[in-house]
């Protein structure tokens, strides 16, 4: 087990809908993804609504969870600090689901941004970005 250094983080969860049609601009609300939605793998959508977000304090033993109205819930873990970058768990369930779709646990920079989801929805496809930050203990 990593020493974690790290106690507690803060992490907010975006819910954000991606549409094949619309005007290619990005709401004001969706900004902070502007570097990631004009990459390659969303050229083909030029409609981006936010959906929901959430705020989540996560400490080590101590998960959060996002109910998101969508039906999809996302469990964060915190579990500790490696090489300076902060180690998460990222479970993702989908309403009518068993299996999840994401299970997995990553290391990113200290309020680095992870992008997971491309579920397909009526309208389009969900992505949930995820962004976590190291809080004072």
């Amino acid at each position: 087990m990593a020493h974690a250094e790290v106690k507690t983080v803060a992490c907010k969860v975006t819910a954000f809908l991606v549409q094949k049609d619309g005007d290619g601009i990005i709401p004001a609300e969706l900004k902070f993804l502007e570097e990631q939605l004009h990459d390659d793998s969303f050229a083909a959508f030029k409609g981006f609504r936010l959906l929901e977000t959430k705020a989540l304090r996560l400490g080590v033993d101590k998960p959060g969870l996002a109910a998101l109205k969508s039906g999809f819930q996302l469990k964060l873990s915190l579990l500790g600090e490696v090489n300076s970058k902060l180690k998460l768990h990222a479970n993702l369930l989908a309403p009518g689901r068993d299996a999840p779709l994401v299970d997995t646990d990553y290391a990113i920079d200290d309020n680095g941004l992870l992008l997971v989801g491309g579920v397909r929805h009526l309208e389009g496809k969900i992505f949930f970005a995820i962004q976590c930050g190291k809080q004072p203990s």
